[in-house]
């Protein structure tokens, strides 16, 4: 499942179903695979507990985008909005060659340590749950700071690479963040 929703920018009332099911499916989803209650994601995304209910039994009536963008945005996920018309010219820059996630995060993590924390080091850490002596700064500071879309692709990541369940690497983030007493709500 992608990270990015996509949505026409002329709606109809299937679409609008359309939309509301795929926001409802990748909520739950991501959602369980953080291993978060309705009530903790409520408490992060800043809406009720009925309103993350109704979207992810598809039920909730009407959705604004600012509160699907604070539902998504909480666990990593984002929404995008492109014209369906062929008409405008595509907006897309010229990509530089991409690192890889755990490449990114560890380097988020090492930006104020030397020496740095590798993305072996860190694959490691977060498999095993066990935070290394060396690198205990570099995971607290990714665990409280890094962008929850990269600690979710950096679990995508390692799951696709190592066939290991999303929800297993979630629970090691968490008892890391627990163990380095991280303060994030998103672990608590």
């Amino acid at each position: 499942m992608s990270n990015i929703l996509h949505m026409p920018h002329r709606f109809c009332e299937n679409t609008d179903m359309s939309t509301l099911h795929e926001i409802g499916n990748a909520v739950r989803v991501r959602r369980s695979e953080m291993g978060l209650t309705q009530d903790a994601l409520a408490r992060l995304s800043g809406l009720s507990r009925s309103t993350v209910i109704a979207v992810e039994k598809q039920s909730i009536g009407n959705l604004s985008i600012s509160k699907a963008m604070a539902l998504l945005e909480s666990i990593g996920l984002s929404m995008h909005v492109a014209w369906s018309g062929t008409t405008a010219a595509p907006l897309h820059k010229t990509a530089l060659p991409a690192r890889s996630a755990l490449e990114r995060a560890a380097a988020t993590a090492s930006v104020s340590y030397k020496p740095v924390m590798t993305a072996r080091q860190l694959k490691a850490a977060l498999v095993a749950g066990e935070a290394p002596q060396g690198v205990r700064p570099h995971l607290q500071v990714l665990l409280d700071e890094a962008p929850v879309s990269l600690l979710a692709k950096v679990v995508d990541e390692i799951h696709t690479e190592d066939g290991i369940p999303k929800p297993h690497i979630w629970n090691q983030m968490r008892r890391l963040a627990h163990e380095l007493q991280c303060f994030r709500p998103l672990w608590q």
